[in-house]
């Protein structure tokens, strides 16, 4: 991590786009002190367009053609956080997204690229595929290609758009069916202008018709497809085209939200810049790549100049803070272009120039990957991690480490603290006054950790989600909580922001829970820490405790394990973002469904499984049961990519500590997974013992709940000299 609190201003950056990416990889290599940068960005993977031609041909891998934005800005030291943005206000300077908290900025970038312009034909939102955004599309062709492999019948695949994105993708699904699969398929692509590729030369024109009908493609120009309907395009002349898979690589459209918000858009819903690449009529934003419309000369929408314009937005992006003077983006007259032909051979064109062959693919492949090369940068050692926080020596502790009350008290104005009948004191009182309901026992729990994330309203819903695993894991209802959060010390309005977003995501779940707020506590860090004290309600003789396995039980758990690997993975940019996008899902998945279903399967002791690990935990119930188990480590449920972290070497801290605890030490197995049996978990699943005549019926329920529930293990009576018996197979 290479940020350098204390922050006084945030930059955000909308979009993992190429120009951003550049950015990104300078900042990694030269921070800016003081700024808080932010990429905001509705996927983890951002594509690279040259190569997707060669992605849906069958040419490259999803890996080989994405760059991993979620470790790319780990790598950085840049906050990555995963949400679509609807709305700018910028009169006060606040980005709004989709199911997260508003984010301040002082400057912005913007880089969401553009996608065909569908709203322009009758139909087309809702049949066909968009080329663009990309991950719909290749999700759409993956599970076409997958429900047609067995057919015997014919296929017909229409692309409409004449450009290079049209021509490219159509002679890369050609390619794809006729020589990768056995599916009878004939292609079609329409074009609205006299020629394809009308921004070409004309022997490169000329070059692709002749190859294109070489294949059996069609092409039917200067027609304009006027609507769409389930199967079926019509044209202009009223002619009808039936399809079984439609592409749409029209003309580029604009996201609305720009123009909505009251940035300065051309008639097509671009946002304007100047050659400095900021917005005309807002000079704390940029905009580059497909997103902005260039105004001292239209630019058309080619991943070029995106390319091209990162190293210029981030030259002055240093110079916005550092006030030095900007430079201007001087767009090329003519440039190269390489255009795929399906298979391993290309087409070189620029201004009149022209060639073809297989080493035009070769060159274009080399350039590619040295792209993409760029973007991947080597991880850190483990060993290498380090607290990169400020040195705060010099500021207060004690009470004068608190949060300032101003701070406290516009954080707490804007949160949605639900009452609670139970509550008899008012917000403000030095302490709760609380009435439990008559007849209930009280349950109470704690849990603090350490930020491991950077995504403040992420960490605040798992932390309550991990908090509220202990009263679940009893058997309880859970009641209310107080809260504990350290915020790093910065400018006082990124405080409030940091404070107000781990506090809005620990209401989230919370309120989800039906779980009061009653109170809490704030102070200044070295780093950002939460953590909850949460109260819970049970029934007398009701609880399920570490006590209750009897011989015979089958072990269920309800979650997968390597939570923890993972994370530790992450702090050295060595953990896929996809794979971090599913264990973070798996963190934010509640215990509660879980604990009901258990309980209904007549469940008698139960725990959950978090820092000590899947075996530690067992330990400790086996132990308290007076019982032994055996555990089948093919059985257990690990998440994706946690095996190979591990096997790379990658270890939690806490991890010696968890294996020297255990009472396993003498297995002599190789078993792939038995590392992560002492991988701590954050917000891990419930591990319980359940009569055997339940299993079946018990695991049912959690996987309709929506659980990866799996049974890992039988308990036996006690053995003196085997705690707990691994089997390999």
């Amino acid at each position: 991590m290479k940020g350098q609190p204390p922050y006084k201003k945030n930059f955000r950056l909308i979009g993992g786009g190429h120009s951003h990416v550049t950015v990104i990889k300078q900042l990694g290599m030269r921070p800016i002190p003081g700024i808080k940068t932010t990429l905001i960005s509705h996927d983890t993977h951002t594509p690279y367009s040259g190569m997707l031609p060669g992605l849906i041909a069958g040419h490259y891998s999803f890996e080989d053609c994405h760059i991993d934005l979620r470790k790319l800005c780990q790598w950085a030291g840049i906050q990555f956080i995963r949400s679509e943005v609807i709305h700018l206000n910028p009169i006060a300077n606040k980005i709004a997204c989709h199911h997260y908290p508003s984010l301040r900025y002082d400057l912005l970038s913007i880089n969401t690229g553009s996608q065909p312009a569908l709203n322009t034909i009758k139909g087309a939102t809702n049949h066909g595929h968009a080329v663009k955004p990309v991950k719909q599309f290749l999700k759409n062709w993956s599970q076409w290609l997958a429900k047609i492999s067995a057919s015997k019948a014919a296929q017909h695949v229409v692309v409409i758009g004449g450009g290079a994105a049209g021509v490219e993708i159509v002679l890369a699904m050609h390619y794809r069916l006729h020589e990768k699969t056995s599916i009878n398929a004939r292609f079609t692509l329409i074009c609205a202008d006299k020629s394809i590729l009308i921004s070409h030369n004309q022997r490169v024109q000329t070059f692709f018709q002749h190859h294109m009908r070489s294949l059996g493609i069609t092409i039917i120009n200067n027609k304009h497809v006027l609507s769409s309907s389930e199967n079926q395009l019509l044209l202009d002349d009223n002619v009808t085209l039936n399809y079984d898979f439609a592409a749409w690589a029209i003309n580029a459209g604009a996201q609305s939200w720009p123009r909505e918000s009251g940035l300065q858009c051309d008639k097509n819903g671009f946002i304007q810049v100047d050659q400095y690449l900021r917005s005309i009529s807002h000079p704390n934003i940029f905009a580059v790549g497909d997103s902005a419309a260039f105004t001292p000369t239209p630019l058309p929408k080619a991943g070029v100049f995106a390319v091209r314009q990162g190293p210029i937005l981030a030259k002055n992006i240093y110079a916005t803070f550092e006030q030095h003077t900007l430079k201007p983006f001087r767009p090329q007259q003519h440039f190269l272009s390489l255009l795929t032909l399906g298979g391993r051979s290309a087409v070189a064109s620029k201004s009149f120039f022209f060639s073809s062959g297989k080493w035009v693919w070769y060159w274009k492949n080399h350039i590619d990957r040295a792209f993409m090369t760029r973007f991947s940068p080597a991880p850190m050692a483990v060993s290498n991690i380090v607290n990169n926080a400020d040195n705060l020596a010099m500021r207060c502790g004690g009470c004068g480490a608190k949060v300032s009350s101003n701070i406290l008290k516009n954080v707490l104005a804007e949160l949605n603290i639900q009452p609670n009948k139970d509550i008899v004191s008012t917000q403000g009182d030095d302490a709760a006054i609380i009435n439990p309901p008559s007849g209930m026992q009280w349950l109470q729990s704690v849990d603090f950790f350490r930020g491991f994330i950077d995504d403040p309203y992420l960490l605040g819903q798992i932390a309550a989600t991990h908090s509220l695993g202990d009263i679940y894991a009893m058997g309880g209802t859970p009641h209310s909580a107080l809260a504990t959060a350290i915020i790093p010390y910065s400018h006082p309005p990124i405080m409030q922001e940091t404070l107000l977003h781990i506090m809005q995501g620990v209401l989230k779940v919370l309120n989800d829970e039906n779980t009061a707020l009653i109170g809490g506590h704030s102070g200044e860090g070295s780093e950002i820490a939460i953590g909850l004290t949460v109260n819970g309600i049970l029934a007398p003789g009701s609880a399920l405790t570490k006590s209750g396995l009897k011989p015979g039980d089958h072990l269920i758990l309800t979650k997968p394990i390597g939570s923890g690997v993972l994370l530790a993975a992450n702090m050295a940019a060595r953990c896929h973002g996809a794979w971090l996008d599913q264990a973070l899902t798996y963190m934010l998945q509640s215990n509660r469904a879980a604990a009901a279903i258990l309980r209904a399967a007549a469940a008698q002791s139960c725990t959950d499984v978090t820092g000590f690990g899947l075996l530690g935990h067992l330990q400790e119930i086996l132990i308290a049961s007076h019982c032994s188990a055996s555990i089948t480590l093919d059985d257990i449920p690990l998440i994706e990519g946690a095996e190979s972290c591990s096997l790379q070497g990658v270890q939690s801290t806490l991890f010696a500590a968890n294996k020297a605890s255990s009472q396993c030490q003498n297995y002599a197995g190789q078993h792939p997974c038995y590392a992560l049996l002492f991988d701590p978990q954050t917000a891990g699943g419930l591990l319980a013992g359940v009569p055997s005549h339940q299993t079946i019926e018990c695991l049912q329920a959690l996987k309709t709940a929506g659980y990866t529930a799996a049974q890992i293990g039988i308990v036996h009576h006690h053995d003196p000299d085997a705690l707990i018996t691994l089997i390999d197979a």
